[in-house]
């Protein structure tokens, strides 16, 4: 049972993750832009990125003050993920930052260990020992 509950986690996850993107990836395209500026902002305790990009003659500043694995430096090349329709809605387009966001990983993760917790102390710990055939017989078909 501990491995369905898994299971079904992870495929919900990634149909949320997967239909949730925005910009979205199935109607999105795809610029390289220039990272501008990366600093680590003291008073906010978390890091700003500054991406400028260009769509058509059009230029854009994408700004995000999201963790990544990786540290973007000043003149770095990233790929950007756009909205054809709006390209001033992009993202980069990175593995954790687009397709995993932390937020959300630690709000499902621990959605999920609640109700699973939740649902092992209702049902009980299942056991795995051997029922003798004298216990067997003596266990009464249904519970008052």
């Amino acid at each position: 049972m501990y491995k369905a509950a898994i299971i079904l986690y992870f495929i919900c996850y990634f149909l949320y993750v997967l239909f949730s993107r925005v910009p979205d990836y199935f109607d999105g395209d795809f610029a390289k832009g220039i990272v501008s500026k990366a600093i680590f902002s003291a008073a906010g305790h978390h890091p700003e990125v500054f991406v400028e990009y260009k769509v058509g003659s059009e230029a854009f500043q994408y700004k995000t003050e999201m963790w990544f694995l990786t540290s973007y430096r000043p003149g770095q090349i990233v790929t950007i993920i756009y909205d054809p329709s709006h390209p001033s809605v992009g993202s980069i387009y990175s593995f954790i930052g687009y397709w995993i966001k932390w937020s959300e990983l630690f709000l499902t993760a621990a959605f999920f260990i609640i109700l699973f917790l939740a649902a092992v102390s209702i049902t009980g710990k299942n056991t795995n020992e051997i029922i003798s055939s004298e216990q067997l017989k003596n266990k009464r078909k249904y519970d008052d």
